[in-house]
């Protein structure tokens, strides 16, 4: 089914999970007896075994590697924030957004010190989303074209992505 034929705006990000692959058990399973063949204690490495079984079983190969990762940034303006639920304005919105721009933030401080590329989504600052305290901030509409909107972050042929956000009043 194609994203114009579908009823409901979820429908095609429902299409679109239920079509995903799993993790990719050979590749697993080769991580692992791998593993079991280094010179070292079962376990010794900690997270970082997991981390490597997470990323072959995903990637699908048994020796992953990471060489496009990406930090994405969704930066949006929350309705509730006018309610005083934040120490800050939503006009920190706008700064942040421009911040990052200018390459001022920590982030922008970390993914360059690590060689790793910082991608910026503004989801439209200066419209804040009603207000979770009077009503729904975003119809399932807004919800799917929002997500839609995110996906791009994908784009480029990353191969890991690390989600963050910024929006006061989150």
């Amino acid at each position: 089914m194609s994203l114009s034929e579908s009823a409901l705006p979820f429908d095609d990000i429902r299409n679109l999970v239920q079509s995903m692959p799993g993790p990719d058990e050979g590749a697993l399973a080769a991580v692992r007896a791998r593993d079991a063949q280094l010179t070292k204690p079962a376990g010794s490495l900690g997270r970082l075994e997991e981390i490597a079984e997470w990323l072959a079983a995903w990637s699908g190969n048994e020796k992953p590697k990471v060489t496009r990762p990406l930090v994405a940034i969704f930066v949006t303006a929350h309705g509730v924030a006018d309610k005083g639920v934040s120490a800050f304005p939503s006009s920190v919105n706008r700064q942040m957004v421009e911040n990052f721009a200018a390459g001022g933030a920590a982030i922008n401080q970390i993914c360059r010190s690590n060689d790793v590329g910082l991608k910026v989504f503004d989801l439209a600052v200066e419209m804040p989303t009603p207000s979770i305290t009077e009503e729904d901030a975003m119809d399932e509409a807004h919800c799917a074209a929002t997500m839609a909107y995110g996906m791009e972050a994908l784009a480029g042929g990353i191969d890991l992505i690390c989600l963050g956000e910024m929006g006061i009043g989150n």
